[in-house]
């Protein structure tokens, strides 16, 4: 931004909060709060430069809960270190915590690049490789400080030394999550498949394994629009042009969707017919086969009206 520019703002930021000063006898903190209030947009973010920034308090606050239980279990396994070191180590306090603080520090380290390479879309597998790597090293330390004979387990061992190992493991879970996040928002990974309910599958799973084929190739996540996807699909050709299905009086567009589909299934007409561009009303192919038919206008067992 140019000195011309900041200096043009300042004005109108000042000419802002003026409109806004209360009237002789008010309160000046109800001008101010409302100055203020001017400056936020409604979804939390602050206008810096004219463009909102997300203060979401949701967004803040994610951080900081996947931080506890990380400088929890490096804590623990930093006085773990810092303990046997207070016995084995005869070198002064400072020293002693210096070798501990290094020692659950390089996975800390190795972890973080990996988390910023993650967020940047950039290779992470190497860093996250080595962080696991020092991570069991350093477990695997702090596991035999409290085993017993040949390394027999006790409750010390394995707290302190899943401690260690654990650090960058739960590290890696917040940076997927953050990562994911970022590549869901600029549409570079697809969202979660379509979720169909247990008892589909329970008593139609064939039908169930042909909704998930379709729905899974043409990205649909939403249970209706996969299960009318899979019946369209089941739909015959309908040996029409489109010129001459469009100069057809409603009838005889039911009448040839029938003839395609070899039954008299309004449902299933009205879909083959609206696959190819031409919309029909359900209740007028219902009166259109009754009149064809002499069968009842009203929907039948195991037709569903669309």
């Amino acid at each position: 931004m140019t000195t011309q520019t900041i200096s043009a703002a300042l004005p109108a930021e000042e000419a802002a909060f003026h409109d806004a000063r209360p009237a002789p006898g008010r309160p000046g903190a109800a001008g101010f709060r409302a100055w203020l209030a001017a400056r936020l947009d409604p979804s939390g973010g602050q206008l810096v430069g004219g463009q909102a920034v997300n203060r979401a308090p949701g967004r803040r606050v994610r951080p900081i809960l996947a931080a506890v239980p990380v400088i929890g279990v490096n804590s623990v396994s930093f006085a773990a270190q810092l303990a046997f070191l207070r016995s084995h180590l005869p070198w002064p306090l400072p020293g002693q915590v210096l070798v501990a603080v290094t020692l659950e520090s390089v996975a800390v380290y190795l972890a973080f690049h990996a988390h910023v390479a993650q967020l940047a879309n950039d290779a992470a597998l190497r860093l996250r490789l080595a962080a696991y790597s020092f991570a069991a090293v350093i477990g695997a330390m702090n596991y035999s400080h409290y085993a017993g004979p040949s390394w027999r387990p006790t409750f010390a061992a394995l707290a302190f030394g899943l401690c260690s190992v654990s650090s960058p493991w739960l590290w890696s879970v917040h940076s997927r999550r953050e990562s994911r996040d970022a590549l869901m928002a600029r549409g570079l990974i697809e969202p979660h498949a379509v979720r169909l309910g247990a008892t589909r599958w329970l008593w139609h799973p064939k039908r169930s394994a042909q909704v998930m084929w379709h729905a899974t190739w043409d990205g649909v996540n939403d249970v209706r629009q996969a299960l009318a996807l899979t019946e369209a699909a089941e739909l015959p050709p309908l040996e029409l042009a489109a010129p001459v299905l469009a100069g057809l009086t409603t009838r005889e567009r039911l009448i040839a969707a029938w003839g395609s589909l070899g039954e008299l299934s309004v449902p299933k007409a009205v879909a083959l017919l609206k696959q190819h561009g031409v919309s029909v009303d359900t209740s007028t192919a219902y009166q259109v086969r009754k009149a064809l038919t002499g069968a009842p206008a009203t929907l039948e067992d195991g037709e569903v009206s669309s």
